[in-house]
């Protein structure tokens, strides 16, 4: 059995948390603020925005607290989230759920928490915003309200990083989503030794496209190359449409110069292949710009870089170029 009580609808709860590709993401100062404020507003040194997943709470943001994340089964918020009401825990010490937990026995010596879940409009609670002192006291009537509307406040703005992660006519990651899932990405391949491509695919003329042919087809143009991206590089690679005429896909499991010649028989094809109405073949120039993980590349930044001058240059010279 388990340590902590597990909500009616957990799988529709956890999958509604993975949707928002927000665990494990750096903070931003939208998040920052709230727990500042909180914090400062409720004269208690600990505030965070806890989000639950399946073995851990995972801190998005958090004031007083060095953790990044604690096991699920210790989680005061682990309990929060099963209730759509704020959770007032005034002394942890004499309370029966809580009084052995290491975290109320050990450091931080946890007394009072309060957390307020962060419900979604569709009524799946993610996490908590909680507020925590290691000494007892009680939630006054408006400090309740006012961490509540701090909750709101958060959930707005996770809602609109959601928004604003997957390009909506594509699918894919938008560019900073892109940079951040590639960021870990080139971590992980420079910690492990292993090979890491950049490949940035350019419409060499979409907004000629888009004139000659309307938005409509367009648009079919961009879905359908995005579409083609994930069928050829499949799951191994991420994808994502880094500016409105420019694709990247991020390769792990190839080798450099492997994956330079897959990308470039991607290109070679779509451009013989052309774009078809009505029976009639139109071209359909595209330009790519790769860059293989070297020594030098101190960021995914530098490496992000090389891609993206390799792909200017393609296009000045008609050819396709490694960085």
């Amino acid at each position: 059995m388990s340590a902590y009580p597990i909500p009616d609808n957990e799988a529709e709860r956890q999958a509604a948390l993975d949707q928002q590709h927000i665990l494990d993401a750096e903070s931003d100062e939208d998040f920052n603020r709230i727990t500042r404020l909180a914090s400062q507003m409720l004269g208690v040194p600990t505030a965070l925005i806890s989000l639950v997943d399946r073995q851990r709470q995972w801190f998005l943001s958090r004031v007083g607290l060095e953790a990044s994340e604690t096991p699920r089964d210790v989680a005061f918020c682990a309990h929060a989230i099963c209730s759509d009401e704020v959770m007032v825990v005034n002394d942890a010490s004499q309370d029966e759920r809580f009084k052995d937990n290491p975290l109320v026995t050990g450091n931080p010596s946890i007394r009072f928490y309060a957390g307020v879940p962060l419900q979604t409009p569709s009524g799946f609670n993610l996490g908590t915003l909680c507020v925590i002192s290691p000494q007892p006291r009680q939630l006054a009537g408006n400090e309740q309200q006012l961490l509540k509307d701090l909750a709101g406040m958060v959930i707005q703005h996770i809602e609109a990083r959601r928004n604003s992660y997957l390009c909506s006519l594509t699918g894919l990651k938008n560019r900073r989503p892109f940079f951040d899932a590639g960021l870990q990405e080139f971590i992980r391949a420079q910690q492990k030794g292993e090979p890491l491509t950049l490949m940035i695919f350019g419409l060499d003329d979409s907004h000629g496209f888009y004139t000659r042919f309307g938005q409509q087809q367009g648009d079919r143009l961009l879905q359908e190359l995005a579409r083609q991206l994930q069928s050829v590089f499949g799951e191994s690679a991420l994808c994502g449409r880094v500016s409105d005429d420019e694709f990247a896909v991020l390769q792990t499991s190839l080798a450099g110069q492997e994956a330079v010649a897959k990308a470039e028989g991607f290109r070679s094809g779509l451009a013989l292949q052309g774009w078809v109405m009505e029976g009639v073949r139109h071209p359909l120039p595209i330009s790519l710009g790769t860059a293989c993980l070297g020594s030098d590349d101190t960021s995914f930044k530098v490496l992000f870089q090389r891609a993206e001058t390799a792909l200017k240059q393609a296009r000045l010279s008609g050819t396709s170029l490694p960085g």
